[in-house]
């Protein structure tokens, strides 16, 4: 990308950080959608995960390192309470880029996600809540690669669109 549409793109998050954002619940379960249609076996974890960043407002390294014991279904609350990252040797789990737990509501739209996810890891504690298909941690690039991410937001009409961006969604 030119750096000129680079710095342009950097001004507008600037002055408005939802202007990068999708516009509301039904474009956003739509390219959740169209993500698993476009991953080999239309692994359903790609859209769920999509979601739940987009959500909850974090990072794709925070919700792959989001555990079923995270999630308070009494009061609907996430505490992050790690992320996980590239590292030498592979994916790692550290803490929090702000080096502290932080509680997240979790909106009712979410919930019956949420629900889905925590039978899905057979409720137990310790489960990460969103895996790869083969059991892994989930990475951008993964995310990226294995749902053709590129090629559906451009089909969609949300070229501009990164990863990372669903946090201001």
């Amino acid at each position: 990308m030119g750096w000129q549409r680079q710095f342009a793109r950097h001004e507008d998050e600037l002055d408005d950080p939802r202007s990068l954002a999708l516009p509301d619940w039904q474009t956003l379960t739509k390219l959740a959608a169209a993500l698993v249609d476009a991953s080999t076996d239309k692994y359903q974890c790609w859209g769920d995960a999509v979601i739940f960043e987009a959500c909850t407002a974090t990072r794709i390294g925070e919700v792959s390192g989001c555990r079923v014991a995270d999630i308070d279904t009494d009061q609907w609350v996430w505490t992050l309470r790690r992320q996980t990252t590239p590292g030498p040797g592979g994916m790692k789990d550290k803490g929090t880029k702000g080096k502290r737990a932080h509680r997240i509501p979790i909106i009712e739209e979410l919930r019956p996600l949420v629900l889905r996810r925590i039978a899905a890891a057979n409720a137990r504690p310790d489960a990460r809540l969103f895996v790869g298909p083969r059991g892994g941690r989930i990475a951008t690039g993964v995310l990226r690669r294995a749902t053709h991410w590129d090629d559906v937001v451009a089909t969609l009409g949300y070229e501009h669109l990164r990863r990372h961006d669903l946090r201001h969604t």
